[in-house]
């Protein structure tokens, strides 16, 4: 790799623990692929085929924060290729588990690449799982995954060493039901860690087709929830707002984040009530945060929309500042509290703009809470 390429691997491992392994084109053509589509993603260079020696550096910029080690599919970085096209994959698996025996070893991938005469092996390895992006098995298949392989896939649900399968809702219950009752006829929500249901987004950038099925997705996704709750309790499905509709027995991790900030940043609003803060929520956590902080006379709580990128990442909902720019207007000054996960280790949003620019358009001191 070259200084420019290397420096794009160690970014994606550093803050999201994925190593990306090639950035070489799937072909499977999905439409809500984002490698030729998405300007962001052009900050950084495409990566060639990683060797040995290259995945073993990229070891070292794993964290003991990092539960998992994803190997092949990057957030920013050589995004959404899939891993199972690399020739080493099936050597870099193994050799990822040795090396972190208590870790979790995955790969996200459609399943189209994997080899049918290798699954024994992927078994044979304790640590690892597929992260399976099943999308759908229904009719809408096609159109999202326009160059699928079914027969390959039926093999891999009913044999392969599968942790997590993720199912996308496109807005039509019935094909929800008929995929969720295969994937039970086939044991999978007791074998599988989770079964994962995922409401459709969209960016700025994201293609008409897609968009079609994402405004289906989000305009019918609160009957899904209610579906999912009264037939299928034990199914796992994203959060796009922090609200009560949304828990499900038991607090899940979005939840979990956003009392988390909120005590935090409450420590500080009482202790220096001469300090007035602005605090910028995207709409994932807007109405939470302001039910909450209501009491407090010195914030003002500012609903920033997600217009660049989609409101359903965590509590932070991919915030940049070119969105923040546009919304927030403080009407009075002081510190402008921001989600600590809008920006990674180096202080720079999705975008690759660095906090210092908020900072100075504000005149104001940015905490990232």
């Amino acid at each position: 790799m070259t200084q420019e390429e290397f420096y794009a691997f160690s970014y994606e491992i550093i803050n999201w623990g994925n190593i990306p392994i090639s950035s070489k084109n799937c072909g499977v053509g999905c439409i809500f692929c984002k490698v030729h589509k998405d300007p962001i993603l052009k900050r950084f260079p495409p990566l060639p085929q990683i060797t040995v020696e290259d995945l073993y550096e990229g070891f070292k910029f794993i964290r003991d924060s990092h539960n998992f080690v994803r190997l092949g599919a990057g957030v920013m970085v050589a995004a959404h290729t899939d891993p199972f096209l690399h020739p080493l994959i099936y050597d870099f698996i193994k050799r990822a588990s040795e090396y972190f025996p208590h870790k979790k070893i995955t790969t996200v991938t459609t399943g189209s690449y994997i080899s049918e005469d290798k699954i024994d092996y992927l078994w044979s390895i304790k640590n690892y799982g597929i992260d399976l992006s099943l999308v759908t098995m229904q009719e809408q298949r096609e159109i999202i995954v326009p160059r699928p392989t079914r027969d390959r896939l039926e093999t891999i649900l009913k044999e392969a060493p599968i942790r997590k399968i993720s199912l996308m809702f496109t807005g039509n219950l019935d094909a929800l039901k008929r995929d969720l009752d295969k994937l039970i006829g086939l044991n999978w929500h007791v074998k599988a860690k989770e079964i994962l249901v995922r409401r459709v987004e969209y960016t700025k950038f994201s293609p008409e087709k897609l968009n079609t099925i994402a405004y289906q997705s989000i305009e019918k996704y609160e009957e899904c929830i209610n579906f999912l709750k009264t037939n299928y309790p034990f199914i796992k499905f994203t959060v796009p707002h922090l609200d009560e509709l949304y828990l499900n027995g038991e607090e899940n991790e979005y939840f979990t984040e956003g009392k988390e900030r909120l005590s935090n940043i409450k420590n500080r609003f009482s202790k220096e009530q001469t300090t007035f803060f602005n605090v910028v929520c995207s709409a994932s956590s807007y109405k939470y945060f302001s039910n909450d902080l209501q009491n407090f006379s010195n914030v003002k709580v500012h609903l920033v929309e997600n217009q660049l990128y989609g409101g359903s990442v965590t509590i932070a909902g991919l915030l940049n500042h070119e969105d923040i720019m546009r919304d927030f207007i403080p009407t009075k000054a002081g510190v402008v509290v921001l989600p600590k996960e809008m920006y990674d280790h180096e202080d720079k949003e999705i975008t690759g703009r660095h906090i210092s620019e908020l900072q100075t358009h504000y005149k104001s001191e940015i905490w990232k809470a």
